[in-house]
């Protein structure tokens, strides 16, 4: 009997209706975890009905010019993703100019990703579709899993980390109207749409416990996320970055090439992704000094590892788990990090043979031209990769994701 009903523990979810709500975006860690979600879902025998909601102005479902290029790089998911955006029309109205778009000039992010998001047009097979639970990422898609929840559907809502904080960097960069929107102001608008959830779900220690102190009556769940394994053919002869063009990606590749370069023998990291965009345009002589070193974004991230020998995470800022920190380890490369590339992470990662931790400019150079510039240094890469990848495996795999993910989900079921 126990038996039984432990298989039937294990089947809740199959043939349910599952939406899995998500921003339109690639180029980001965002993206990965919800790839990882999807697949989940459909191993566990779902009808998973994934949307992807952009915040561009008429990017309505069918619109297509105005997808193809998230199309083109979602190659993944593509095939099984509805989705959703803004109308022109709504765009055009008194309330998106007073209640988005000036305060966005003020530099209140959230408010206007909740008002884009809040008006996307759907496809009609997904307004009308009972689903059996709504699992939104990001508090700015709340408004999209309230309307097809219709007050009754559970929602699961993953945070990927405190929305605020980045807003915060960003209007750092930016220009914004005075007087310009606070942290703290930023943080009311997060929470008034987390608060709507039936249960957050946090991507790390750190982040659930930072958010059990901000909403202490709210449901909070610890699930660290699946990423997929970067599978290697061989080792290459590149050192490389992988760079998504956001705040503390653009200030990592600052500190490696302005205070770590100088200090090694010789330089040499390619940098992989679309950062080279916010170089250009927020540090240009960095950026020109630097230019060869820049290989711009790759449509599979499976590419940019292919010619790797070893992985520098020179991370200086940053909140929440780092998706590219999983995937360096998961290809057993020697790696050269910061201790910040590693937060989130409730595990003793500095023990891990082949990770070489370095917060110094001084040191990050030293431990670059011991380890991995100079000839001979991977003698010990068999022991390195088994090793690494045995962590990765036993923390962040797809299986190990999808058996946590049915404990959490099958609560609401």
């Amino acid at each position: 009997m126990k038996q039984i009903m432990k298989m039937q523990s294990k089947n809740l979810l199959d043939k349910k209706n599952i939406a899995i709500i998500f921003p339109a975006w690639t180029n980001c860690g965002t993206y990965r975890v919800v790839v990882g979600q999807i697949a989940a879902y459909a191993e566990m025998g779902a009808n998973i009905y994934p949307i992807a909601l952009s915040m561009k102005p008429n990017a309505t479902p069918e619109n297509k010019p105005k997808w193809r290029d998230f199309l083109a790089s979602a190659h993944e998911i593509r095939d099984v993703c509805r989705l959703g955006g803004p109308p022109l029309a709504s765009l055009l109205s008194y309330d998106y100019l007073w209640n988005a778009l000036w305060p966005y000039f003020h530099g209140n992010h959230a408010k206007i990703r909740t008002w884009l998001i809040e008006h996307a047009r759907l496809p009609q097979e997904i307004q009308t579709q009972k689903f059996d639970l709504i699992h939104c990422n990001h508090f700015f898609s709340m408004p999209v899993a309230k309307r097809l929840a219709k007050e009754k559907i559970p929602i699961l809502l993953e945070t990927h980390d405190i929305q605020a904080r980045q807003f915060e960097i960003m209007n750092k960069l930016n220009w914004c109207l005075k007087p310009k929107v606070t942290y703290e102001q930023l943080l009311v608008e997060e929470l008034n749409q987390l608060k709507q959830a039936s249960a957050l779900i946090h991507l790390n220690a750190e982040e659930k416990s930072l958010f059990e102190s901000l909403l202490p009556n709210k449901k909070h769940l610890l699930l660290y996320p699946s990423v997929n394994k970067i599978t290697l053919s061989s080792p290459g002869d590149e050192i490389i970055m992988i760079a998504a063009n956001n705040p503390p990606n653009l200030e990592s590749i600052c500190w490696l090439l302005d205070k770590v370069a100088p200090e090694t023998k010789n330089f040499s990291v390619s940098i992989y992704g679309d950062a080279d965009k916010g170089m250009q345009k927020f540090f240009p002589e960095l950026f020109n000094k630097f230019k060869s070193n820049f290989k711009g974004e790759i449509k599979h991230l499976d590419e940019a590892y292919q010619n790797a020998k070893a992985i520098v995470l020179p991370a200086i800022s940053g909140h929440g788990l780092s998706i590219k920190t999983v995937e360096a380890l998961s290809t057993g490369l020697p790696l050269i990090a910061t201790s910040i590339a590693f937060r989130g992470m409730d595990f003793p990662t500095q023990n891990l043979p082949g990770v070489f931790i370095a917060d110094t400019a001084e040191n990050f150079a030293k431990a670059l031209d011991k380890n991995i510039l100079a000839n001979g240094s991977f003698d010990n890469k068999i022991t390195t990769s088994q090793k690494t990848m045995e962590f990765y495996e036993k923390n962040f795999s797809p299986a190990h994701y999808k058996e946590n993910l049915n404990k959490i989900a099958s609560e609401f079921i």
